[in-house]
């Protein structure tokens, strides 16, 4: 966005220029290029909607006093038809005009978000009209019976996809979709629309929610860990498609795998273009657009999100799908206190942990945790007096560890339906055991059953796994089973939600259990 001001400036000579009165006024499309910039669209497509407003508001000056409540579709066909002749650079054909009605269906939208109605009714039917078939057609006056009636659309990933990060990559959207959709994602996807949703999270009623399927899609694609590698989907699809992409599809994807899980809020506003933000985690300072907002709104929210920098301007950001509630301070220092104590949390397990350690795994559980104290009294955690207890240390030196069992633990976790993560906490729990303790192993997959047993009572709020579904698959006694997960639990001092040992979804687990 480094020429995002150059942008306002040819707006502000634009309406000093004009000789004739407009029926849309300077600082509504001022407050729309600022809207799409805190979507994150680039400089290129901040020029390409005002180039089309500007066509747009030059023929509403030129027409006369004309109200956008008072525009036909027949004079939406004049418009088009004024503006074929007076820009070299506006072609007769379908795609264009199709553009320039998607702009102004953009720029309605935003308006009716400040409160500022127009019927698009006139606005769709010639749309509909003019652009529905193979040849751009335009409407005469008298002949309005013709226009056919607009025809619904559903398609599989949300209409409005490109505001995750720019139209520049609705292409790249859908590549990602057809992609994801395949049949050995199917468990990947469902598992993540539960960890999204949450254990108390329910579908919106409208299945087409598309604030619902971006906030989705934005999780699913940088923050979700797939089953069988832990790589996050936009990895995987960069290894298995990047060769696929053209030239400037290939870098999109690179910019967007700079993607950071961000939660901030507003500072000060610097000037109508730009705020100072601070990111409530780590107390750094980051510069973004003006969101365009009351400055005493703005002020009470708080942010989050996909922010990363753009390749070639280091210094610039751009924002993907940002998600904002209105809170407290008071408030605001509770999230941060109890995401502070989720990142000790995970030091228990991974010593020396970052912040972009702890953002990489449980950016979902921020989001949750978030959610959940601006909805409710508070979220239940682990205290600090728990996560201070004596754990058993296992020894330092290299105790042998039966490797049977971790092979076992390794084959059979993926058949129950856990992730290689999953896999290896189970794996790290059997070899804390066998460094505290001496352990007779006479049938690995008894003790590879035992750790899988009780890993699922550690992370399942609801259940643990059956001891007779695994009995039965594992083809080892039910007693046995029994016997070890109880050695387990004594040797480990081992707890619900045992920190040491807390996946993804143990976490969201542990933020809806108020036992």
């Amino acid at each position: 966005m480094t020429n995002i001001k150059n942008v306002y400036d040819e707006v502000q000579v634009f309406f000093e220029e004009l000789e004739w009165n407009s029926a849309i006024k300077r600082e509504w499309i001022e407050g729309f290029l600022r809207h799409k910039a805190w979507q994150g669209a680039d400089d290129q497509v901040l020029s390409d909607r005002w180039h089309n407003l500007q066509m747009f508001v030059s023929y509403l000056s030129y027409s006369g006093d004309i109200t956008l409540d008072e525009l036909t579709a027949v004079e939406y066909s004049l418009a088009v038809e004024w503006m074929i002749v007076q820009t070299e650079s506006f072609k007769p054909n379908i795609k264009m005009v199709n553009h320039l009605f998607e702009v102004l269906r953009e720029f309605y939208d935003y308006l009716a978000t400040k409160k500022i109605h127009f019927d698009t009714t006139e606005l769709e039917q010639a749309a509909t009209f003019m652009t529905g078939g193979k040849q751009l057609k335009f409407i005469e006056p008298g002949n309005e019976e013709s226009m056919l009636p607009k025809e619904a659309s559903l398609t599989t990933i949300p209409k409005d996809i490109g505001s995750i990060v720019g139209e520049a990559v609705e292409r790249l959207m859908h590549k990602f979709s057809s992609y994801f959709q395949r049949e050995n994602f199917i468990e990947d996807f469902d598992r993540a629309l539960s960890l999204y949703l949450g254990p108390l999270g329910q579908m919106p009623d409208d299945e087409n929610d598309d604030e619902f399927w971006l906030g989705f899609w934005d999780y699913f694609l940088f923050d979700y860990h797939l089953l069988a590698n832990d790589r996050t989907p936009i990895t995987q699809f960069e290894m298995d498609c990047s060769n696929q992409l053209n030239a400037e599809e290939q870098k999109i994807l690179k910019e967007l795998m700079g993607a950071k899980f961000t939660v901030f809020y507003v500072e000060s506003v610097v000037n109508q273009d730009w705020v100072d933000c601070i990111n409530l985690l780590t107390d750094e300072k980051i510069r973004l657009p003006n969101p365009n907002y009351d400055y005493k709104l703005v002020k009470k929210l708080l942010f989050y999100g996909h922010v990363f920098l753009q390749q070639e301007e280091h210094e610039l950001v751009m924002i993907n799908f940002i998600t904002s509630v209105e809170i407290s301070n008071n408030l605001r220092r509770r999230i941060k206190e109890e995401i502070n104590r989720q990142k000790a949390m995970l030091d228990l397990q991974q010593p020396g942990v970052t912040w972009d350690d702890f953002i990489e795994r449980h950016a979902n559980a921020v989001r949750h945790t978030i959610d959940l104290l601006a909805t409710w009294a508070r979220v239940n955690v682990t205290s600090y007096a728990q996560m201070e207890r004596n754990f058993p240390q296992p020894v330092t030196d290299e105790k042998a560890v039966n490797m049977a069992v971790t092979k076992s633990i390794a084959t059979y976790m993926p058949q129950f339906g856990y992730s290689l993560h999953d896999a290896v906490l189970a794996q790290k729990m059997w070899q804390d055991f066998s460094r505290i303790t001496t352990v007779n192993v006479r049938k690995p997959a008894v003790w590879a059953a035992a750790v899988i047993q009780v890993y699922s009572h550690i992370n399942n709020g609801e259940a643990d796994m059956p001891i007779n579904v695994l009995a039965e698959e594992m083809k080892v006694g039910k007693s046995s089973i029994s016997a070890s997960s109880s050695k387990l639990f004594n040797v480990l001092k081992l707890e619900k939600y045992d920190p040491r040992y807390l996946s993804e979804e143990g976490m969201i687990s542990l933020l809806y259990d108020l036992q």
